[in-house]
């Protein structure tokens, strides 16, 4: 099944996502790997370098979705947005279209444990804008408030959706925890 999961700066989604490619054999392509690419050519968060990572997030749904290869996805989701949430159900309806599934994990992390994974070796080998510490630690301070990165209730439109309060949970706990429902999915045929 393909995944996506969604979260908070911080909140684990790229860690999980590791354990749950080591679990399922997916693939898994975290958000920083297309804004990181998209960066080098449009260095500014941009309205045009937006939609050049968006387009490139949607065409390789496409292709995982067309060839039956199984994908997890990443990605920081303002659910007072409606194109973040839009966004999703775009994806959703890419894997529609080929007639796979899509499961929407959504990690629901307290803002401390946020702060103290923003400095977790694997995030900054694995996010080279992270790096700067200062920096993503004013981000994830600023948007705390601004931004609404727990949903408070299941997207409308979205069909397979499993929210996890992980803010003590393992990276693999959590991993195993998706894995657990997908299983009761398959049991009961979704």
């Amino acid at each position: 099944m393909n995944i996506m999961i969604i979260g908070a700066q911080a909140s684990g989604k790229m860690t999980v996502g590791q354990e749950l490619a080591k679990l399922t054999g997916a693939t898994l392509i975290h958000n920083h790997e297309t804004i990181d690419f998209v960066l080098r050519f449009i260095p500014d968060f941009t309205e045009d370098m937006v939609e050049l990572n968006s387009r490139i997030n949607f065409d390789i749904c496409d292709v995982f979705a067309q060839y039956g290869r199984d994908w997890i996805g990443t990605a920081v989701i303002d659910f007072k947005d409606e194109n973040h949430v839009g966004f999703l159900t775009i994806i959703q309806n890419i894997f529609h279209r080929h007639g796979r599934k899509i499961l929407f994990v959504e990690l629901d992390v307290g803002l401390e444990e946020r702060l103290c994974r923003n400095r977790s070796e694997n995030r900054l080998k694995h996010k080279p804008l992270k790096r700067h510490i200062e920096v993503s630690e004013r981000e994830i301070l600023e948007t705390a408030n601004r931004c609404q990165y727990i949903s408070s209730q299941v997207p409308e439109g979205l069909e397979l959706y499993l929210k996890i309060d992980n803010t003590e949970l393992s990276a693999h706990e959590t991993a195993q925890q998706i894995v657990a429902h997908i299983g009761k999915l398959e049991v009961e045929g979704d």
